[in-house]
Parts: C-alpha cells; structure tokens; sequence
C-alpha cells in the first residue's frame, strides 16, 4: 500500500494541470478499493476533484467506506457524491449537498425526501432547515451587493437585487398594488402575504421568494422577491404565487397565473371577449385519424356569419387543447374590425404518458421519425380536406397558415417549410428549436415567417432570434418582434392577432 499512498501524497501536493494523470494512475491501481480508514477519504477527494463525474460513484464508495471507519469528513463527501450520482441518473438528490444556478440564484436542487436530519448529522452535515438559510444567506448578501451596484450582470436581461425592505414598505405597497407587483425604473418588486412554508412567483421569475421577519426576528407571513429587470418599462408578463412543499417543490406543481404586470410603456392591451361572449363559434369535434390510428379531438373556431360557401383564410394550429385564450383575442379582433374574419382548426396534443412527451415527439423531427411522419400526413393531407369540406374553408396556399407556440413553433417551422406548397404564412412564436445548418432553406417559395419571442425566455429567444438571422441571411421573407416577457401565453396570445393582420388584413 506504501506506493498508492505515496501517490495520495503527491495527488495532494499536485499543480491542477498534473492532477488528472495522477487520477488517472490511482483509478488503474489494482489496490483502490482496498483502502480503508483516512487513506479512502484522500483518495475520495482526489478522485471526486480532479477524475470526470462518472468516477463519482467509485469516490462515495470509498468515503463510505471511511466513514463507517470513523473518519471526521468523510460522510459528508460520500453524501455529496450520492447526491451528484442521482442527479445525473435524473433522479432528486437525497441529502441536499448540491446547489445550483439558477436565474442568477444559488438553488438547492431537488429533495427526494427520503433523508431526515438525524440521517444528515450522521453523516456530518448540518439540518435542511440550516442549509437552506446558508444558501439563502449567499443569495442576500449578493442580491444586496447587486442592488448597491446598479445596472445588471454582464449578458442578463435580470437578476435578483436586495434594498432590505421592512414588513411597513411591503404593507404600504401591498395598499397601493392590491396584486402585490410595483416598479421603480428597472427594479421590480413582487410580494404576497402567506402563511405557506415557502412561495415561489411563477412562471417568468421561478425563484423562491424571501420571508421578512418582525423587529423580535420572528417569521412573518409577507414573503417578497425583487428583481432588476431590463427594460421592465415595456414589459408584459403574468404571476401567480405558488406555495412551496418542505423540500421546497411546488406543492400542486405549476400553478394558476392570476394576474398581470404591464409596465407603461408596454404594448397596449388588446380586446378580449369571454368564452360565453364569444361573437363567433367555437366546437370540439372528434376526428378519426387513418394516419394515427386513433381518434383525434379537434377544435374549430368560425367567425360569426360563415357561410360555407364563401371558402375563408384559415390557420391551422397546433395544441388546440389550449387554444380558448387565443380565441378571445381573435374573435374579439375580428368583432372589432381590426383583422378579416378566419377560421381557425387546432386539433389536441397528444397527452403526456408514461413513455414520455408524446406532444414533442410528434411535433419535432428527428426524436421518433416515424411518429412524426404519421403526424405529418394527419395535420398536412387529413385534417385540411375534412376542414375545406365540413367547414368550408379556404384550400388556396395564399390563404392558408400553420401556427404554434414552443414546441408548436418547431412544429410550424418544419412543416411550413417541408410543404411551403401548402402554406402562405408560418407563425411560430418562442421556438426552442434553432435552423439546422444542414437545411437546405430556399427562399424561393417559402413562406412568410412571423416569429416572436420573450428577452426573458432564456434558451427560447436565443432559438427564436437564431431564425430571424437565418431567415435574413437566406433573404427569406420574415417578422420579427421582440417582447420583454418571459415563455409566457400573454405574449403569444396578444402577438397572434397582429401576425393575422399582417398576413391577411390591416396592421394593427
């Protein structure tokens, strides 16, 4: 053992450009896992450092090991490592050693909940309840620091900032914004009073939001988050506040979006008509699919007065389970005078099951070629001929548009291109996809692309903004328009209409 040993010594003494081939040499050593006592802790750590994250495993079983011999430290290492191997196999971690950034925080990834405190002080760590204070604690004092610097953090459109509010300024707030969202310039503050274990404001600012305490440094029941957010002036997003579990998880997973920022200089607010005020008609109708060998729902909307014989420009779109709030907007539009009168046909996403995203995989191609394909032919060649016939709607290119949002996006931009004879308009609002390099997109014939997306959409209006440049690079014809909101339905909900009229009627 005196070689392996002399080989932890020099592992600790070794500049980070030597360690890895030091690493390496202990991995190969016939006498790793043989080792016991402080000489499996050292090898532990050097292994855990400096060797790639598929060696954890190897590392916690020889902390383990050294923690049943008693030896300080290494219980909190094999902790460590247990919670980084289930992270990367897609499971929560147990102990909650592993924090995470995200949006600019320090986060505790997620809590299986199998691991109490006694378990923790076990293995040398402190209660959750402590940990989450440390890592709340680092989050203050750099939200503080933020806050006293100004501006934002070099390439973030917001981040998380500090003033140290009192209970008083909140409840002075709260009596001037009943909906618990102010701003000043650029800094946003967000607060409700709760007597949940913690809150979360969702969807756009998915950070846990902070308990104030009273002047005997008591919990109180007002939690409050503030950001700095660029732009904010013309933004426009929707909140909710979500109360949190113990492990700090949603406890009814995403909850309802109740109400709504608009800074002052946002675009304005466009008219919308109730379910049962709607003008036109909106029905479900069950669809049998020869292409997906299933029966497939579909909702219609006909704007009011239709006469089948007057064909009308129609948009077909994808996740017609959640097309109402588009339907608000559109009838209300139409009702005043502001975009032609369309019909609009959205058959349902396929649910999620055990096996996975179904809605994913028959949107986006190359996950499942042949789901997709059977997709394709129901949304391309089915639905349209039942539609120009139950319905009578246009069957002329120039009149016809496909539409989606997310992963609809993706799902409009491939297949608007891959049948531009079928389609005159392509509207894909916050896509997730970028162009494929490989694309061979020609201009010539293509349709009209007008994508949208939010600055506070992260990876979404990367993707989004990646066709824009791609579709002006190919001098294919686009619009672009760029929101201050987060992957957000209030964006996609008030550009749609604005899409119908550039490609059919009046601008808005």
């Amino acid at each position: 053992m005196s070689s392996i040993s002399d080989l932890l010594t020099k592992l600790e003494n070794a500049t980070p450009d030597n360690a890895p081939f030091l690493v390496r040499e202990l991995l190969q050593d016939q006498n790793l896992l043989q080792l016991r006592q402080l000489d499996a802790l050292r090898a532990a750590r050097a292994i855990a450092t400096f060797a790639g994250p598929q060696q954890l495993a190897i590392a916690g079983e020889l902390a383990g090991r050294a923690h049943q011999d008693s030896v300080a430290g290494a219980g909190a290492l094999f902790a460590e490592c247990a919670d980084k191997v289930s992270l990367m196999s897609g499971r929560p971690q147990r102990f909650g050693t592993v924090v995470l950034e995200h949006q600019g925080d320090m986060v505790m990834a997620p809590l299986d909940g199998m691991a109490d405190d006694a378990m923790r002080q076990s293995f040398g760590l402190p209660s959750l309840k402590q940990m989450r204070q440390n890592v709340e604690q680092q989050n203050r004092q750099a939200a503080r620091e933020r806050y006293e610097a100004g501006g934002l953090p070099p390439g973030q459109r917001f981040c998380r900032i500090w003033s140290d509010p009192s209970v008083e300024e909140l409840r002075s707030g709260l009596q001037e914004n009943p909906n618990g969202a102010w701003a000043s310039g650029d800094d946003l503050t967000l607060v409700c009073i709760s007597d949940a274990l913690g809150i979360i404001p969702g969807p756009v600012f998915e950070l846990p939001m902070w308990n104030l305490l009273d002047e005997a440094n008591e919990p109180t029941d007002f939690w409050c988050i503030q950001l700095r957010v660029d732009r904010l002036d013309e933004a426009v997003f929707g909140y909710g506040f979500w109360p949190l579990n113990e492990n700090g998880m949603p406890l009814a997973g995403r909850g309802p979006v109740d109400n709504r920022f608009r800074g002052k200089s946002s675009p304005a607010e466009l008219a919308s008509h109730d379910d049962d005020a709607l003008k036109g008609s909106l029905a479900t109708h069950e669809f049998r699919s020869t292409a997906l060998r299933e029966n497939r729902r579909v909702k219609v909307y006909l704007p009011p007065n239709h006469l089948p014989e007057s064909p009308l420009p129609v948009l077909y779109s994808t996740d017609g389970n959640m097309i109402e709030p588009y339907i608000r907007r559109v009838d209300a539009a139409i009702h005043n005078g502001v975009i032609p009168p369309i019909a609009l046909v959205a058959p349902h996403a396929a649910p999620m099951d055990q096996t996975g995203n179904q809605r994913a995989l028959e949107y986006l191609p190359g996950f499942d070629d042949a789901r997709f394909d059977r997709h394709q032919r129901f949304f391309v060649d089915e639905l349209p001929s039942w539609a120009e016939q139950e319905f009578g709607v246009s069957e002329q290119r120039e009149f016809r548009a496909i539409f989606g949002c997310s992963d609809g996006a993706g799902h409009a931009l491939a297949t608007g291109f891959m049948h531009k004879d079928r389609y005159a308009h392509c509207i894909a609002f916050s896509t997730g996809m970028p162009p494929d390099e490989q694309t061979l997109w020609e201009s010539d014939g293509a349709p009209f692309v007008h994508l949208c997306a939010g600055t506070l959409e992260q990876g979404f209006f990367q993707a989004t903004e990646a066709w824009a440049a791609w579709l002006h690079f190919h001098s294919s014809p686009y619009h672009f328009t760029e929101r201050v909101c987060g992957h957000d339905l209030i964006q996609w909900i008030e550009e749609l209409p604005k899409s119908i009229a550039r490609a059919w009627g009046e601008s808005l």
